[in-house]
């Protein structure tokens, strides 16, 4: 059964997981069932993470313009926002053993990249600097691990990325404060290092696909979880015992790393699922490109993958090419036996071609001409 909806950034506790979905935040049945909204704002959020005790979801909301962290009770209520930074690269990565949120952030650095870690209390009270230095992710756990602060895009973005600002880890085995480089031989990036039992687990492309891995804190041990056949797997968290990622929009979880198969969670969105309905776009802010005739009455317009004719007086605008799931773009105009014409690329089949029509629209029943698919 594959789901409607798009699930990414699971977090599991107890028998519930937390996820983002719509531009909200939802709890559901970690058996699968109806899933409820913990907010209510419609704008993008990540990474919710159910606290230690199970009574708060903290996460990272751009509510407010930039993300800051929030959080709001389990059993319903008004969301609190903790910081106000004001930086583009805070995120909520989970909570510390003393119970406050586990947040990064770029906030009063010179640069995005070195983003540090911070312990933000409940009370709205002022954020802590943890001293590791400028870091991507840190897992407590019987030692310390931190991940290297990381090119800035998750590796399902950015595939099979090998270059310096790849995701490392670091282990602080004698727990004085000296970390050493975990995995040296792993030739992937690495991201969402996590402790389970004993064992720490990671997510890594080294062998071509984001999959889910895990190894004794000395790296010996080395074992991959996930299949390498499909989708990346993503946005992994834990609760200690069991594992839980999204690939592909849907949530999967693994009950431990001995020998357990992932399943995937049956999670099923309630309400008018509005993000799923067409809705008006402003065109301003969706325009692509534009090219006006030789005779400057009129232009070709894209707009958020379609193509309009626009007169530059009175008159409505004529849709050419608006076919939903087709993006068209990079409409140019030209005239042929003194009418006026639009040529613009298409993926109508697959591969990008060329498609044309009048100026003035096709006559009703016709289709549009088409060459050189796949040969652009």
């Amino acid at each position: 059964m594959t789901s409607s909806a798009y699930l990414r950034f699971p977090h599991v506790h107890g028998d519930l997981v937390a996820f983002t979905a719509e531009d909200d935040v939802w709890l559901a049945p970690l058996d699968g069932g109806r899933a409820w909204r913990v907010s209510a704002d419609n704008m993008p959020v990540t990474h919710p993470r159910i606290s230690p005790d199970g009574t708060t979801v903290a996460w990272t909301s751009t509510r407010d313009g930039a993300p800051e962290v929030l959080i709001a009770p389990v059993d319903g209520g008004p969301a609190k926002r903790l910081t106000y930074w004001g930086s583009l690269k805070t995120q909520v990565r989970g909570w510390t053993p003393d119970g406050e949120v586990l947040a990064i952030s770029a906030e009063g650095q010179a640069s995005l990249r070195r983003t540090w870690a911070r312990a933000v209390p409940l009370d709205g009270g002022p954020a802590t600097t943890l001293p590791y230095g400028p870091v991507g992710d840190v897992a407590h756990g019987p030692h310390t691990v931190l991940l290297s602060a990381p090119m800035g895009r998750e590796a399902a973005w950015w595939k099979r990325y090998r270059g310096g600002t790849a995701g490392k880890l670091w282990i602080d085995r004698g727990d004085d404060g000296d970390f050493v480089r975990l995995h040296e031989d792993v030739d992937g990036n690495i991201e969402y290092p996590l402790w389970v039992g004993d064992r720490i687990a990671f997510l890594s492309d080294h062998e071509g696909t984001g999959a889910l891995y895990s190894s004794l804190a000395d790296g010996s041990d080395l074992r991959r979880h996930t299949a390498l056949d499909g989708f990346y797997a993503r946005h992994a968290a834990t609760d200690g015992t069991r594992v839980v990622y999204s690939s592909s929009g849907e949530l999967w979880v693994l009950d431990d790393l001995e020998g357990a198969e992932p399943r995937r969670l049956d999670v099923r969105l309630g309400g008018q699922r509005v993000d799923l309905q067409p809705f008006p776009v402003n065109a301003a802010r969706w325009f692509g490109s534009a090219s006006p005739d030789h005779t400057a009455r009129g232009s070709a317009v894209a707009v958020r993958g379609s193509v309009h004719w626009v007169t530059h007086r009175a008159g409505p605008a004529r849709a050419l090419a608006a076919t939903p799931g087709v993006r068209a773009r990079l409409p140019r105009t030209f005239r042929a036996d003194g009418e006026e014409w639009v040529v613009w690329v298409t993926d109508a089949e697959g591969d990008d071609a060329l498609e044309f029509a009048p100026a003035t629209g096709l006559a009703p029943g016709a289709t549009p001409r088409r060459i050189a698919a796949g040969q652009l």
